[in-house]
């Protein structure tokens, strides 16, 4: 008889035969699990009970490598992933919203008359493995944001910005999830220059389509599962800066806040036996942003001029936030909750922007912007056109 590690026999000696009964032994699923998230999919497994394919491919385990394996490609640890890369790549429309009033306060554009922006942005970045046994994932995202704005008064401007983005999520390899996500963006701006001063804030929504798929490949079980999940974002966010001058040089500290709500709607996958549900579930965070730009103009032949740009701060997570998503076999289980890495708590902010007035009503915007945190390395880049009506 095999060696399984949930499963024991015994030997009845009658007078004519020998029979062996093979039934559960005492080791509970639970108690072999490495991780939290293994261990919650461990106790929801043992309520499925006898005659679901799930429990009894877990009874089939010959050891213990064999079974945390099962309990990680059974967790649905790309749902929490999922909200938490949607809270991360929020932060591309309100630094893009940054970067126009930016041009418009610099003197680059602005004016009594309409101006439109457009900017084509793309990223792409990686979160390492958690502390406590979560697994990361890799992440690109591209996409667009169109906006149009004006001066409603002589040191004020309003604006509004849409714009449509699709991201991919890839979990490491022992996992083998993936998923696409379709967003579409609105949002209203505001800036206003009180001398050296120049305050924004802005707020934005977005409606996301997910589609997630899972594969299963663990001792003899192999299996997939498909989802479709819809999520929409919400968020506020706020900056204070002020306009030094040092030689050549403009520099200007700042200090932003941003808040993030996600709310993810319910699903149910399809597949196998191994099919997960979930109910709608939410996750919030607030950050604070403090550092330093640094600005220098060069003028060239024929009008044109040229700006180049430096950007080094910091920003903090005043949530320490956790994504997390509750659970369940849609089979027939007890719920349980599985996290994903958590956003770093601290994380390095850099940027390097060159900018060119072509003429009096068009200037074309290159930049980088990378996010580096002990968790999460994000890098994008992104082209922008701005021109006056």
């Amino acid at each position: 008889m095999p060696n399984y590690l949930f499963l024991g026999g015994t030997l009845d000696y009658a007078a004519n035969a020998i029979r062996l009964d093979i039934g559960r032994n005492g080791t509970t699923l639970a108690s072999v699990a490495q991780t939290p998230n293994q261990a919650a999919v461990a106790g929801a497994v043992e309520t499925l009970g006898a005659g679901n394919p799930v429990y009894e491919s877990l009874l089939l385990s010959e050891n213990a490598a064999t079974a945390q394996r099962a309990f990680q490609q059974l967790s649905g640890e790309i749902y929490p992933a999922l909200a938490g890369l949607l809270l991360n790549d929020s932060r591309y429309l309100r630094d893009s919203v940054g970067e126009r009033l930016r041009q418009t306060s610099d003197g680059e554009a602005g004016g009594e008359a309409p101006e439109g922006w457009f900017k084509a942005l793309g990223s792409w970045g990686k979160s390492a493995d958690g502390s406590h046994g979560s697994e990361g994932y890799r992440h690109s995202v591209g996409g667009f944001l169109l906006g149009v704005d004006s001066q409603v008064a002589s040191d004020t401007r309003l604006g509004l910005v849409a714009g449509y983005s699709n991201s991919s999520l890839n979990m490491d390899s022992s996992l083998q999830s993936s998923a696409s996500i379709d967003s579409y963006h609105l949002g209203a701006y505001l800036g206003r220059q009180l001398q050296q001063w120049r305050l924004s804030l802005g707020a934005a929504h977005a409606w996301h389509r997910a589609e997630v798929k899972r594969d299963l490949q663990y001792g003899a079980v192999a299996g997939k599962q498909k989802a479709k999940l819809d999520a929409q974002s919400s968020q506020l966010f706020a900056e204070a800066a002020y306009a030094l001058g040092w030689r050549s040089l403009e520099l200007e500290p700042f200090a932003g806040l941003a808040y993030v709500h996600v709310a993810s709607d319910d699903f149910r996958e399809r597949g196998s036996a191994a099919a997960l549900e979930g109910g709608d579930d939410n996750l919030d965070a607030a950050f604070t942003t403090l550092g330093l730009r640094a600005k220098r103009h060069f003028e060239l032949d024929a009008g044109r001029r040229l700006a180049l740009s430096g950007t080094l701060g910091w920003r903090h997570n005043l949530s320490d936030t956790t994504p997390q998503r509750h659970l369940a076999f849609a089979s027939g289980s007890q719920p349980f909750s599985v996290e994903s890495v958590a956003l770093s708590r601290d994380a390095a902010l850099l940027g390097v922007d060159a900018s060119l007035a072509v003429n009096r009503e068009v200037s074309v915007r290159l930049g980088y912007n990378g996010l580096l945190g002990s968790r999460e390395k994000d890098h994008g880049v992104g082209l922008a056109v701005d021109w006056r009506f």
